[in-house]
């Protein structure tokens, strides 16, 4: 790079900025690489979805049985599938899900966490 008292030339800022972009791709590539598909964002947020449906279910569950819950209490996703609450778990690939909700009662209001297993997903502390 020949540099002068007219600072740099045409050719020059393109290399540099040729190189850059280059530099610039290599670590988008070595991101997605790292991090997989921008799908995986996508994934999460479809388990995310499961298990808020099997909260709903089990809060129509409780309030339409009359379940007292005093401390902790669990339902399975058999439970409420066999009484029609929910309808099948699946994950994105079509593969089937299991779990649970687990509710706590706390100062008289019921807390719904519900645990999900799936093949290649499981809800932490399942």
């Amino acid at each position: 790079m020949k540099l002068d008292k007219n600072g740099w030339g045409t050719m020059e800022m393109l290399l540099l900025s040729g190189g850059l972009l280059l530099a610039l791709i290599v670590a988008i590539f070595f991101i997605f690489q790292l991090y997989g598909s921008l799908g995986g964002a996508v994934g999460n947020k479809q388990y995310i979805d499961l298990e808020n449906s099997l909260e709903e279910a089990a809060n129509r569950y409780i309030e339409d049985k009359n379940v007292a819950v005093n401390g902790e209490y669990k339902i399975s996703y058999e439970t409420l599938n066999s009484n029609g609450y929910i309808t099948r778990l699946k994950d994105i690939d079509g593969n089937d899900c299991t779990g649970y909700v687990r509710i706590t009662n706390v100062d008289s209001i019921n807390h719904y966490a519900a645990y999900i297993s799936c093949k290649n997903y499981q809800t932490l502390n399942y």
